[in-house]
């Protein structure tokens, strides 16, 4: 259609006309809004058109022809013509503005207004559609029917981007949560690979812990035999593999105890009377060493938990603590309440162990001694977790390593 047509047809149809030649593609918002507002001065004349959005009790220019400033930019709602507009849920038409303030103030240079509101198929009220005239006008029925052909065009290219937007939010989130679920399942994959590889493991260290120890037992009583002999050089040599076979008897029961599933019998345990009953009867760990152990005793707790269970878990501290610690250092106990939590520590001053491993310190067969199994403390691990007890294991220059056990609750 040429100008001088377009010219010779009525405002409703050079609308519809202006329309027809309008495509809006999702996402390209901002473009196609920009030509709306240059069709609506094609069809009322030379002015300004301009779109609005209210949300959040706020205002932001969304297109304008003539281009300002203004687009794109957040704006205080009060004082303007089309917040008039979004409060009354009506079209406004003022001929003279300026002369009439009482609806809200023009842009500078621009004096006659029509809003229209921009209406959405749910109801909601989300903006204008706005034109200027820089002199006084009086707009007619059918200029007013011709911008609301316009304004729902616009309300309905802006449920669609606001449609596509929730799209594509939820797709986000829902890559985020297939992603994180996929994370979850693999990793649940490989702790359950883990167990029945450790569970393997534990059946075959199992029978051969059996399968040795029979053999132990007659090489022990050959060795006590030896021990017996005046001959002084082989009952030196005699003790000396006797040690080695207690050592070997201890990594054995390492392995039974790590690979028997995890059973308690409890009652209630005086936590202090415990400790001290234990350091009384396993002293003989510190004596090789010359070392020497002191409790500090800040509460006295009694607490739900298997003693026998809790005996081998403080063994098992015991041990390492001894072996760590240097030659007649003194390894401290500590009992205590933190946070309505019982706990018992204990500290010891050797050498630090490096962050790397404490990470993995815990896991089973990981061993920071040459002729360590790497078991101690994955049964320390696994023995105060099915006390439903918590462990803590840190190390430092200034303290040596501490290993704090929190009970869930006192009696």
């Amino acid at each position: 259609m040429s100008d001088e047509d377009f010219v010779r047809l009525s405002p409703s149809d050079k609308a519809l006309t202006a329309l027809a030649g309008l495509s809006y593609r999702t996402g390209e918002l901002s473009s196609y809004l920009q030509s709306i507002c240059q069709s609506v001065l094609d069809v009322l004349g030379d002015g300004a058109a301009a779109i609005t959005l209210y949300r959040n009790n706020e205002k932001k220019v969304l297109a304008r022809v003539p281009m300002t400033a203004s687009v794109g930019k957040t704006m205080d709602v009060h004082g303007h013509l089309s917040t008039y507009v979004v409060e009354n849920r009506a079209s406004l038409r003022v001929d003279d503005a300026i002369a009439n303030p009482e609806y809200g103030n023009p842009p500078q240079g621009f004096c006659s207004y029509l809003g229209i509101p921009l209406k959405l198929p749910s109801g909601e009220i989300v903006g204008t559609l706005c034109y200027f005239d820089k002199n006084a006008r009086q707009y007619t029925d059918s200029n007013e029917q011709v911008a609301e052909l316009f304004a729902e065009r616009i309300a309905v290219a802006l449920d669609n981007f606001e449609l596509y937007q929730q799209l594509k939010e939820h797709s986000v989130t829902l890559e985020q949560m297939v992603e994180e679920r996929t994370q979850d399942l693999m990793a649940a994959q490989d702790a359950l690979f883990q167990k029945e590889k450790l569970a393997a493991i534990g059946e075959f260290a199992t029978l051969m812990t059996h399968e040795i120890r029979n053999p132990l037992a007659t090489i022990r009583l050959a060795l006590e035999y030896v021990e017996k002999m005046q001959d002084t050089r082989a009952v030196r040599r005699a003790t000396l593999a006797a040690s080695e076979v207690s050592r070997v008897e201890r990594m054995l029961n390492e392995v039974l105890i790590y690979a028997k599933p995890t059973a308690l019998t409890t009652r209630t345990v005086d936590l202090v009377k415990f400790v001290e009953d234990f350091l009384g009867t396993n002293e003989s760990i510190l004596q090789q060493k010359q070392q020497q152990c002191t409790i500090d005793i800040s509460a006295n707790p009694v607490i739900n938990a298997d003693p026998d269970k809790l005996h081998q878990v403080f063994l098992n501290l015991m041990r390492n603590a001894s072996e760590a610690a240097e030659d007649k250092s003194v390894i401290v106990c500590t009992i205590g309440e933190l946070n309505g939590r019982v706990f018992f520590s204990m500290q010891n001053g050797g050498a630090v162990i490096p962050v790397e491993k404490l990470l993995n310190i815990t896991e089973a067969f990981v061993s920071g001694k040459p002729n360590g199994t790497g078991l101690g403390l994955a049964i320390v691990e696994s023995l105060v977790k099915a006390h439903n007890a918590e462990l803590d294991i840190c190390s430092s220059v200034e303290k040596g390593t501490t290993v704090t056990i929190y009970f869930s609750e006192s009696c």
